[in-house]
């Protein structure tokens, strides 16, 4: 986690959120977080969740853009957890801190439970791409509601600002940016580049029933469709569940019943 947000973080800044949401404080439960403080909580006899960021990594409006992109996934009919309003009725409650502002925002807890080994199957890979190509199809139909909601582009990612994290004279920078050039220069259609969640793994979802349930949409932006795929076939490919002895076997079985799903749902256009 950023040093500048863990630093300010207090339990009055925990208690006031729990407080602008009407959380019994005794259900509250931390569960961790990679870049934000994440706390199950249980009200009305359901689980939930209550995220809070800060505004060094997301601002309010970039948050009310992955809110209303859930809601309009779920309108679509699939599976993702919805956020729920503070007792305010506000989406997104900020709360004040030394250095810009905490910001505070709960969901719906996912049906279901982690994938596990016994998981790890042909049926599991199919359902995915169907997912994913499900999430892909229906972001061609997606507009703002305001333009200050709009996520940011793959290529906007802080990550690939090369001169931040390496020597001025280090060779890799204008390497990276001649290649930035190229895939920027890429056309783009709705057919190829949307937005879509860009973070879709084995542990950003649960399953019920035997159906996906996704979360964790922190990271939804635009990018191309392929490279969504190929973010989802990386974790797939690099952390199954199970040991393969033959792990070029895997690979293929994965991506044929992977790509099985996804174009059930979705065409891949040149």
């Amino acid at each position: 986690m950023i040093r500048q947000i863990k630093e300010q973080f207090t339990e009055e800044i925990l208690t006031e959120a729990i407080k602008r949401y009407d959380i019994n404080n005794d259900t509250v439960r931390l569960l961790g977080g990679y870049e934000s403080f994440v706390y199950e909580y249980q009200k009305n006899n359901a689980f939930f969740i209550l995220k809070i960021s800060h505004t060094i990594r997301r601002s309010r409006n970039n948050i009310r853009g992955e809110i209303e992109f859930l809601n309009f996934l779920s309108n679509e009919g699939l599976a993702v957890s919805n956020a729920v309003p503070s007792t305010r009725g506000n989406m997104v409650e900020e709360i004040a801190a030394e250095n810009g502002s905490f910001l505070a925002i709960s969901y719906e807890m996912s049906l279901g439970k982690e994938v596990s080994d016994e998981d790890w199957n042909e049926s599991l890979y199919e359902k995915w791409g169907e997912f994913l190509g499900k999430i892909h199809h229906a972001t061609k139909g997606y507009e703002w509601s305001n333009p200050a909601f709009k996520r940011q582009a793959w290529d906007q990612e802080v990550q690939l600002k090369a001169e931040k994290y390496l020597r001025p004279d280090d060779v890799m920078i204008s390497i990276l940016k001649e290649r930035l050039t190229k895939l920027t220069s890429l056309p783009k259609s709705k057919d190829t580049y949307g937005l879509t969640h860009t973070d879709f793994h084995q542990s950003n979802f649960y399953l019920h029933n035997g159906d996906i349930y996704l979360f964790d949409f922190d990271d939804c932006g635009y990018t191309y469709f392929v490279n969504d795929i190929g973010i989802t076939l990386y974790y797939a490919l690099s952390y199954p569940f199970k040991e393969f002895d033959n792990k070029t076997e895997y690979y293929k079985l994965f991506f044929r019943h992977f790509m099985k799903g996804y174009l059930k749902e979705n065409t891949i256009q040149e």
